[in-house]
């Protein structure tokens, strides 16, 4: 192996650890974060919006654990998630502690609604800045990763769904009625489906299809998070 090979392979390693520290650091801050919330709380405040951001963040943190760092790339969508997880956690510190104590928040179905948001946004931000690096510079890996994360996405988002009904049916006698919430929750579900069933022909080639997905997880990002903190 030549000079330059070993320079290269030695500055990849360095690049992906730093990468990885930065990620455990932030990762054990922002779970250090959500025990001081829970612990300055009577209940659990899993409907605030402080505890919807710091959760948000360390699923995208958790998101990059399951990663092996190969390439130099890979290690630049480390930084990127990393970022935004870390802008999360600052904004998360600019908000009032939650104060609300109702009894209905003491309901596992509560908990799992509530809890359901932020994990399905952590994922999919974690799976749209994947496809995006994937869609300009073709990674294999990042795609297969991004496609996991999506589905579990959607999934945690419908489990909430079925959670959070439960909890109304049992709370108030009769599940969620056709309100703006739910017709938002609808709307974020069928583009959460939408990722998967992108039409190939829409597309002039994979990277551009990629794209697209990003596009549509950007938006269900930007969607969930505006409607959460308007």
């Amino acid at each position: 192996m030549s000079d330059l090979s070993l320079k290269q392979a030695k500055e990849l390693n360095q690049g992906s650890l730093a990468a990885r520290l930065a990620n455990m650091v932030l990762l054990a801050l922002a779970v250090m974060t959500l025990s001081l919330i829970n612990a300055d709380s009577l209940l659990f405040p899993s409907s605030s919006v402080m505890t919807y951001l710091v959760v948000t963040a360390i699923v995208s943190l958790v998101c990059l654990c399951a990663l092996s760092i190969q390439t130099r790339l890979q290690a630049n969508y480390v930084w990127a998630v990393t970022f935004i997880a870390l802008l999360l956690l600052g904004y998360s510190q600019t908000l009032e502690p939650p104060t609300g104590d109702s009894a209905m928040l003491t309901s596992i179905w509560a908990q799992l609604f509530f809890l359901s948001r932020p994990i399905a946004l952590g994922l999919a931000i974690a799976a749209g800045i994947g496809y995006l690096f994937h869609a300009f510079w073709r990674d294999t890996h990042l795609e297969s990763h991004s496609h996991l994360l999506s589905l579990l996405a959607g999934t945690a988002f419908l489990g909430g769904e079925i959670a959070g009904s439960y909890w109304a049916f049992i709370g108030w006698g009769r599940s969620w009625s056709w309100s703006g919430h739910f017709f938002f929750s609808a709307l974020t579900y069928l583009l959460f489906i939408l990722v998967f069933h992108l039409p190939k022909a829409w597309f002039a080639n994979a990277r551009a299809l990629a794209m697209g997905k990003a596009v549509v997880l950007g938006f269900i990002c930007v969607l969930m998070l505006g409607y959460r903190l308007s």
